[in-house]
């Protein structure tokens, strides 16, 4: 009798273990059929050197991973309106996994639901929602970002100097956050701060208003721009009225142009996110969450703060001008 028990009992582990291998055949034989599809969806598919950056980092993680990636977006970042219109139009594709870059803290909320109730899992990359959304956030710590702007212009600041802000997308987390990250890093000073404008991420018509707080404000010697197209537009106005050597300015990214207008004197320092970094975690951490995986609910993608002093050290170098071919996280 207990001969037989063991017999049974034998039978019964072999029968488990049996099932437990045929299942994990079958896992991985279904995850080696057809690769994950990922749409990644990003703000705005432009020539700066910001986007580009994000979307090459997410086609080398898609590559490396043997992920389908397909990769959209608006011409201009302030076009929220046909960002929600690939948002369907991706759903109804029916992918495993989509990395936004909302375009709006509030209205892109009702289209994010949407790629929830579909089944296909979100992560977010870049800027966040006024609600708490997808698997994980892969962005710049923004408010660090515009912390480390205040602090490091605070130097040039006097009881006579007169502040301007130029953003680029109104209400947009980003924008929010810099701004508040800058005040903060300014300390008492921020209330020099004269007056805040929005571009809407025209380099274009942040060379106008740059042009009218000039105007508005003639004592203006100190002036900050809080993305690429805020800051080029901003730069490229207080240059051509002859004011660069009286007017202190930064900004954020790093396009060609701004690197020269670093080298040329016009701006003090520019604060560098990592785009490249954060392109190819928002595809990784997509991935990992679509096969199931636990994944970091946020992710610093990173930034730094480069001066004319500091911009040709080998690490700085590497960040302003990242080689993607063996970089492959832009550090």
């Amino acid at each position: 009798m207990g001969s037989y028990k063991r017999r049974v009992g034998a039978m019964a582990v072999f029968a488990l273990l049996a099932t437990a291998l045929l299942c994990w055949y079958w896992h991985k034989k279904s995850e080696s059929a057809a690769p994950l599809r990922v749409v990644l969806i990003q703000k705005a598919v432009d020539d700066t050197d910001f986007w580009t950056c994000v979307h090459q980092g997410g086609q080398m993680a898609a590559k490396e991973l043997g992920v389908e990636l397909t990769v959209m977006g608006p011409g201009q970042e302030s076009e929220a309106a046909l960002q929600h219109q690939m948002i369907l139009d991706a759903i109804e594709e029916r992918p495993d996994a989509i990395a936004l870059t909302p375009s709006s803290f509030e209205e892109t909320i009702p289209y994010a639901q949407k790629i929830e109730e579909a089944g296909i899992t979100l992560v977010l990359m870049d800027s966040t929602m006024e609600q708490d959304m997808g698997e994980s956030l892969i962005a710049t710590d923004n408010f660090e970002a515009g912390y480390k702007m205040g602090s490091y212009m605070k130097r040039f600041v006097d009881e006579d100097t007169v502040i301007g802000v130029v953003g680029h997308v109104k209400g947009t987390s980003t924008a929010t956050e810099r701004e508040r990250g800058f005040r903060e890093g300014l300390g008492e000073a921020q209330e020099q701060i004269a007056e805040v404008v929005f571009c809407d991420s025209s380099p274009d018509k942040a060379y106008e208003l740059t042009c009218g707080l000039l105007k508005t404000w003639p004592d203006m010697n100190l002036i900050v721009g809080l993305n690429e197209y805020s800051a080029v537009g901003a730069a490229r106005a207080v240059k051509d009225s002859g004011r660069s050597d009286q007017c202190h300015m930064a900004g954020f990214d790093s396009s060609i142009e701004e690197i020269q207008l670093l080298e040329e004197g016009v701006f003090d320092a520019i604060v560098i996110q990592k785009p490249f970094n954060m392109g190819y975690l928002g595809i990784e951490t997509a991935v990992q969450a679509a096969r199931g995986k636990v994944v970091e609910p946020y992710v610093d993608s990173g930034s730094e703060l480069i001066t004319k002093e500091n911009m040709y050290t080998e690490e700085n170098q590497k960040l302003l001008f990242p080689f993607f071919g063996k970089n492959k996280k832009g550090l």
